[in-house]
């Protein structure tokens, strides 16, 4: 007794040889997977610095800056413990004053850490 089964292997599909479509289709995913990957991360790298400011707020409490944005001045106030944890080598600058007015009175590179009072920041742009 004899039976026929569909085949149900990759890459057979309407008329098409064995292999030809599966194997066009996953090449074609890959390049535009891999595309995709590519300028995510580059854009990704240009929008934020990737890593985080933690610092101590004047009431003493613990706070986190996460990816802060490459040349944009934030208006927040420390006092105490700072660290600049930059993925990507950035320096932070922190000003006695709002809107980063007047000369810093820290400058923290990536992995560095101080106390620091300070009313606002920026990071590095590139």
């Amino acid at each position: 007794m004899n039976s026929v089964a569909p085949d149900i292997s990759v890459g057979h599909g309407r008329g098409r040889g064995p292999g030809r479509g599966g194997r066009r289709g996953r090449a074609a995913l890959a390049v535009v997977l891999a595309v995709g990957a590519l300028l995510g991360s580059s854009a990704a790298a240009h929008a934020a610095d990737l890593g985080m400011i933690l610092y101590t707020t004047p009431a003493g409490k613990r706070a986190t800056l996460n990816q802060p944005e490459p040349g944009r001045c934030y208006t927040i106030s420390g006092a105490g413990l700072t660290s600049n944890l930059s993925l990507v080598g950035k320096t932070a600058h922190f000003y006695p004053k709002a809107r980063c007015a007047g000369a810093p009175v820290a400058d923290l590179g990536p992995g560095k850490r101080q106390n620091v009072r300070f009313s606002s920041l920026r990071v590095d742009a590139d």
